[in-house]
């Protein structure tokens, strides 16, 4: 059976876009697989064991902008190494589950070596296993990806006060700290992406700005629900994580957010239909 030691340098989101693509080669029941994987990243992948994957978890931390530790030099002698980042190929760096495959069948094919058509539609969704137990959330809540970005692809500022005063009877679970203190901004900064992903179901809307806190949110569960980026200008990204009737907005203003929660709190919010 052929060996492929599979890894990704960049960052937490990632890192979670990458399951689908695992998912889809284990399934195949056609490779062995090896994950290289930095030391902090290890609960993304970790539950990938029980389905046959071997993880390579590095000693080093992926913790500055750039890589501190390059996986590759961590691949078994045995396999064949394939980066699954996006960035490796010009025409492929939107975050898109096409482009993800492009990114893993080009390099396969390097090795002479081809796999079956791994389906395009419908677009796989992030399914983290096992779920962990976690007390619900209140009722009412919003998403709110309120952390720094490691990549710089926004450096959108929610005002938190004016979200927490304008919607009393909403809570916001907040990825980083709340700058404001308020009842209804609830502090998730202690949660991993595992947790921060299942606690998002329970939410009605999805606000972000494109980093693995946002990217883990891309669930079954969430496919219609309100979503919105916000600040978030790349040219090459003409769209992220693109599906039919996918719901994203793509916000510029604290007036664009208060208008998206209110929206989004309606009796009858406008959720896009598959």
């Amino acid at each position: 059976m052929i060996r492929l030691y599979l890894y990704n340098n960049y960052h937490a989101g990632d890192q979670v876009f990458t399951r689908p693509l695992y998912r889809a080669l284990l399934a195949s029941q056609k490779y062995e697989i090896w994950i290289g994987i930095h030391h902090n990243h290890r609960s993304i992948v970790e539950d990938l064991e029980e389905e046959g994957a071997h993880l390579v978890v590095s000693d080093y931390e992926d913790r500055l902008p750039s890589p501190q530790w390059d996986l590759r030099y961590d691949c078994p002698p045995t396999c064949l190494p394939i980066t699954t980042w996006l960035g490796t190929y010009e025409d492929t760096l939107q975050h898109n589950w096409a482009h993800l495959v492009t990114v893993f069948d080009r390099q396969l094919s390097r090795y002479g070596l081809s796999h079956p058509p791994i389906p395009i539609r419908p677009v796989p969704m992030v399914d983290f296993r096992p779920l962990p137990s976690l007390p619900p959330l209140p009722s009412p809540c919003v998403y709110l990806d309120n952390s720094t970005t490691r990549s710089g692809q926004s450096h959108f500022v929610f005002d938190e006060r004016v979200l927490a005063e304008t919607f009393p009877e909403c809570h916001f679970l907040c990825t980083a700290p709340p700058r404001h203190s308020a009842r209804n901004l609830l502090d998730g900064s202690s949660l991993n992406l595992r947790e921060l992903s299942l606690l998002s179901d329970s939410c009605l809307a999805i606000l972000g700005k494109g980093s693995g806190p946002f990217c883990c949110t891309y669930t079954e569960v969430n496919r219609f629900k309100p979503r919105a980026m916000c600040g978030f200008r790349w040219e090459a990204f003409e769209a992220f994580w693109d599906y039919e009737g996918n719901p994203l907005k793509f916000l510029d203003s604290m007036e664009e957010v208060l208008q998206f929660v209110h929206q989004s709190l309606s009796p009858s919010p406008q959720i896009a239909q598959a």
